[in-house]
């Protein structure tokens, strides 16, 4: 399981840095991605020490 939960981290942290890249940067979205972007580092990071 915790192998299923690395692989989501890793392609939703991939995703999310591809449309902070495709995005408007006024586009209304980009605070939410950037907030999101934050939990799953910080996320992936408590994996990592756990």
């Amino acid at each position: 399981m915790k192998i299923l939960n690395l692989i989501h981290l890793t392609f939703a942290q991939a995703f999310y840095r591809w449309a902070l890249r495709e995005i408007n940067p006024l586009h209304p979205d980009v605070p939410r991605i950037l907030l999101r972007q934050q939990e799953l580092s910080d996320r992936a990071r408590r994996m990592g020490a756990a």
